[in-house]
């Protein structure tokens, strides 16, 4: 099957998480298209800037704007040839607006291509967030999916919420917090851990028992790097770095 158009992958965002995206890309090849030997699969180019500010912490205000070094990786993405970019992070999708009145080549959407799959998947259903605190506050998924008609529920809405999103998804994600600042370490830094996955299953278990969802998202391009398998807590996991691989091939195919 011949490649109409060349992927971009904006990286870096954490260093371990386009790594991940890159390993789905080919598994979507293989399901998609039934690539096998060497020359059956899709050609891409990447730029990976690890230097990018946190986009956490940029929404809150306490770092610099990330918006001109993803814009310094799509412009490289355009000089190698790119057609169109993926941006392998979740929060960065906090840019996305900007980033595509600016880009020089199409963006596609990991949040918009999650959300149809949720809502393909449970329609008319819940949907529980496992997600950093600047992606749920700023309702980066909770408007698309309740655009398609879901509710969307996350740590933060459940007892002591904060305290069940800091130590159960931030901490697990980034490394201790101390005086409200990450110290480093957590999955962006050993790519997932044991102790890792059983603070997410918990958190996960909680949304099941008290939120009552259906499905649950891994809405944080380094969370699925702690987990195994399609489901979480008896529910179907979304992994959007997953959904946005298989859009991505079907798109690079004019599938």
């Amino acid at each position: 099957m011949r490649q109409e158009r060349l992927i971009g992958i904006v990286g870096g965002l954490g260093p371990f998480a386009h790594i991940d995206f890159e390993r789905k890309l080919l598994d979507a090849a293989s399901e998609l298209i039934g690539a096998r030997r060497d020359q059956d699969f899709p050609q891409w180019v990447l730029s990976s800037i690890p230097q990018t500010p946190d986009r956490t912490e940029a929404y809150f205000g306490e770092t610099v704007d990330p918006t001109p070094a993803l814009l310094k990786s799509l412009e490289r993405l355009r000089r190698a040839g790119a057609d169109f970019a993926v941006v392998a992070c979740n929060t960065a999708h906090l840019f996305l607006e900007r980033l595509r009145e600016e880009s020089p080549v199409p963006i596609i959407s990991l949040i918009e291509a999650t959300a149809d799959e949720a809502a393909r998947i449970a329609p008319g259903g819940a949907v529980g967030l496992l997600a950093t605190s600047g992606t749920l506050r700023s309702r980066l998924y909770h408007d698309p999916l309740e655009a398609r008609g879901m509710r969307a529920a996350s740590p933060l809405d459940l007892e002591a919420g904060e305290e069940v999103q800091l130590r159960c998804v931030m901490e697990p994600i980034y490394g201790p917090w101390v005086d409200g600042r990450h110290q480093g370490g957590g999955i962006k830094t050993d790519g997932g851990s044991t102790e890792a996955r059983a603070l997410l299953e918990e958190a996960a278990k909680r949304l099941v028992d008290e939120a009552e969802v259906d499905v649950l998202v891994a809405g944080c391009t380094e969370i699925p790097l702690a987990l195994e398998g399609p489901e979480l807590a008896g529910r179907p996991l979304l992994d959007p770095a997953r959904v946005l691989a298989k859009t991505t091939v079907r798109y690079a195919y004019g599938m």
